[in-house]
């Protein structure tokens, strides 16, 4: 079938590995496996499928990636949500440039790497529902054409990173459910965020006046903070349709 370009598997109960003669499907343009029960590594002459636009390998049991998916060059789509993966997401990823949206949600994955920030034209990364910890890495600020962020569900702490606000066409912050304590200044920069989502994180005293200028948000959720007190400023917000803030 070396001629295939459109191969879907997907809601089956494969199992066992991921067969290795995958590779040899190189005019493969989609390929999705996505909710079976596929096990161990991600085959290593994945990368041999150089037209692949779109990977779907969610809801597996994988647990390793492997270098040369580097090679998938003109992948626009990875989905690798719901498997085992774990320990730092592979430096490798940033390789991936043409990648417009990119999941890697209910893993156990701790860390995002810097190389990211290579990653200029993605428009969705949700990494919710991981073990991320420490800081939020500032090469997050070189995705320019981000409009959906979301890392909620981890354990990241310290302050939000300066560089967010560099994500001026962002629309939905997703942030809520980790140990995050402060809001940097230039989050104010957002002009284009409609849903902030800080639920649940350890961020105290007033909250900050410039949240004010984020004119377009429509839903502000900040309950189970340690805030206390109300900005005059929350009245610009006049797009607002959902305003949460209770403990």
């Amino acid at each position: 079938l070396t001629k295939l370009e459109d191969l879907n598997l997907s809601y089956n109960k494969l199992s066992g590995t991921i067969p290795e003669n995958i590779g040899k499907l190189d005019n493969l343009k989609t390929l999705d496996l996505s909710n079976n029960d596929y096990a161990g590594t991600i085959p290593e002459n994945i990368g041999n499928l150089s037209n692949l636009d779109y990977l779907k390998l969610n809801s597996n049991e994988l647990t390793d990636i492997p270098q040369s998916i580097g090679n998938l060059t003109k992948l626009r789509v990875l989905n690798l949500q719901s498997n085992k993966f774990t320990g730092t997401i592979p430096d490798i990823i940033g390789s991936l440039t043409k990648l417009e949206y990119l999941y890697l949600n209910g893993n156990e994955f701790t860390s995002i790497p810097e190389s990211i920030g290579n990653l200029t034209i993605l428009r969705t990364l949700v990494v919710s529902s991981n073990k991320l910890t420490g800081a939020i890495p500032e090469s997050i600020g070189n995705l320019d054409s981000l409009r959906y962020l979301n890392l909620s569900y981890n354990d990241y702490s310290s302050t939000i990173p300066a560089s967010i606000g560099t994500l001026d066409i962002l629309e939905n912050l997703d942030l809520r459910n980790n140990e995050i304590t402060a809001i940097p200044e230039n989050i104010s920069n957002l002009s284009n965020l409609k849903i902030l989502n800080l639920y649940r994180n350890k961020i105290t005293g007033t909250i900050p006046e410039y949240i004010g200028n984020l004119t377009k948000l429509e839903s502000l959720q900040l309950s189970y903070n340690e805030f206390s007190g109300l900005p005059e400023s929350i009245g610009n917000l006049t797009n607002l349709e959902y305003l949460y803030i209770y403990n």
